[in-house]
């Protein structure tokens, strides 16, 4: 596929003296208010990194959200969620907790008073809605997923698509300047890459997908309240394992099924209330392995699943939803919301020819709320990523997309620094990204090179020889993607460097 956007990614590995944990990870961008991070490792590596990469916007949200938010409330919260007989929280996801105040105490930050269960009260915030009648921020979410006849004829062709709204409960600067994509490279043989997008702290997953193209969107539904001595797992941490994990249920094939079955395997549902959205490639061929609707409760039933042939009103091969059960009960709790995305499928598209900016359009037009926080799209089989992200200005489907490449994104880490070999030197280049200064070492003790910096449009903006160390002064340079051409004896070497 033609590559939309290409995050060049070299890795800040740092080793400190005062502690032996390697930073297992980099920042592959920090564009249109989201802060791109990449971590691989062990659980317990990857909640370091991220603790430590991310520190100050993770601090930034406790310190100017939770704190004055939830205030006394959170010795109740912490008690509740550490409870096992109310939560059920493997121990891998206490050691990754852990690990992450371990890297946030290591990056200089005041953890002091600070346990994981902070972290945990934050990351299942939604469960705990169900707990308590305090008014708890609520995700209240859509998503919009179209596949098959519904795309052919597009752009799509056939493909599937899903778009998803993060709706927060309110504008908060403390939030919206701390937003995060976080992919994850695990080194556990039984896992596979993926990624989640949130606000910084968060490592369960509400928003998600991962290599094998499985996306996951998480809509809270309103008027549940659980039960106790449920041992309820998290429903984000649910989800999070649904796609964490190779081919989850071990059926052969990565497809909705795994989320179900996923969801299934909580007995005693969740609780609160909760939609889960899945869709997966459709070279699956299936309509009931692409999408999912999964309608969740404490009480019985408690869990409702929802295909594209149930009657919902939406014509044609699509799903959508809210934040209103259709199918739990026959309620057919139809929003307002849910009202005009109907509509505008049924009337102006007649369920049929819905491309991939007709599915965002949609979204953005008929599906939005005053507290906006993301807008995401995602095709899997184009393995592309599309996110805008609100700010103080302008909520997020207001906003122009950022478009990134999976196939980036799930790429194995690289080193240090890039270095290129040839014959008897090498040459080195870093950081990357970086802000004003690039570093190209030269190892040839007699050998002078010319190097070359291009816009994206071809045109040459500087160039350069190197003999032994160079350092280039590009703090003129605008933020953005450059090519960076080195002119060796036998070769030209072509680069993608960032500026950020």
């Amino acid at each position: 596929m033609k590559k939309i956007l290409v995050l060049f990614s070299l890795i800040f590995i740092i080793q400190f003296s005062s502690f032996s944990q390697q930073i297992k990870g980099e920042i592959l961008a920090d564009t249109a208010n989201l802060t791109v991070v990449k971590i691989w490792g062990t659980h317990y590596e990857r909640g370091f990194a991220y603790g430590y990469l991310c520190s100050s916007k993770i601090m930034s949200v406790w310190n100017n959200f939770v704190v004055p938010r939830y205030g006394a409330y959170l010795s109740l919260a912490k008690f509740i969620i550490g409870n096992s007989s109310h939560f059920n929280i493997p121990v891998v996801y206490v050691t990754e907790g852990q690990a992450m105040l371990d890297g946030l105490g290591a990056a200089g930050a005041d953890t002091s008073g600070l346990t994981y269960l902070d972290l945990f009260v934050v990351n299942f915030i939604t469960d705990l809605e169900g707990f308590t009648s305090k008014s708890l921020p609520s995700q209240h979410c859509s998503s919009l997923l179209n596949w098959g006849d519904a795309t052919m004829g597009t752009d799509l062709n056939g493909k599937s698509v899903i778009a998803h709204h993060l709706d927060a409960p309110d504008i908060d600067t403390a939030i919206t300047n701390n937003q995060v994509l976080v992919v994850h490279i695990p080194s556990e043989s039984d896992e596979q890459p993926w990624l989640l997008t949130g606000t910084a702290g968060q490592f369960v997953a509400s928003q998600t997908m991962n290599n094998s193209g499985l996306c996951v969107f998480l809509n809270t539904v309103d008027g549940f309240t659980g039960e106790q001595n449920k041992q309820y797992e998290p429903v984000t941490l649910t989800i999070r394992k649904a796609v964490e994990k190779k081919d989850y249920n071990n059926d052969g094939s990565d497809d909705v099924n795994d989320i179900k079955d996923a969801i299934y395997s909580n007995t005693n549902g969740y609780a609160s209330g909760f939609i889960v959205c899945a869709i997966a490639p459709s070279t699956l061929v299936y309509d009931s392995l692409i999408a999912i609707a999964l309608e969740l409760t404490p009480q019985q039933p408690y869990i409702t699943t929802r295909y594209v042939d149930f009657p919902d009103s939406i014509n044609g091969i699509n799903l959508y939803a809210a934040n209103s059960m259709i199918k739990r009960n026959n309620a057919y709790d139809f929003c307002s919301r849910y009202n005009n995305v109907k509509n505008e499928i049924n009337n102006t598209y007649n369920g049929i020819n819905i491309g991939s900016q007709d599915n965002w359009n949609i979204m953005a037009t008929k599906s939005t709320q005053i507290s906006n926080l993301q807008l995401i799209q995602v095709i899997p089989e184009d393995k592309i990523f599309k996110i805008a992200v609100s700010d103080t200005a302008l909520l997020a489907y207001q906003k122009t997309p950022v478009i990134f490449d999976l196939d980036d994104f799930f790429s194995l880490p690289s080193a240090i620094y890039e270095s290129i070999h040839e014959n008897s030197g090498t040459l080195s280049i870093y950081p990357n990204p970086f802000t004003d200064v690039l570093i190209i070492e030269n190892s040839y003790s007699d050998k002078i090179f010319l190097c070359e910096i291009l816009d994206l449009k071809g045109n040459i903006i500087l160039k350069s020889s190197i003999k032994e160390n160079k350092t280039l002064n590009l703090s003129n340079f605008n933020k953005g993607v450059y090519v960076l051409k080195i002119f060796l004896d036998n070769a030209v070497i072509t680069r993608k460097i960032v500026k950020i």
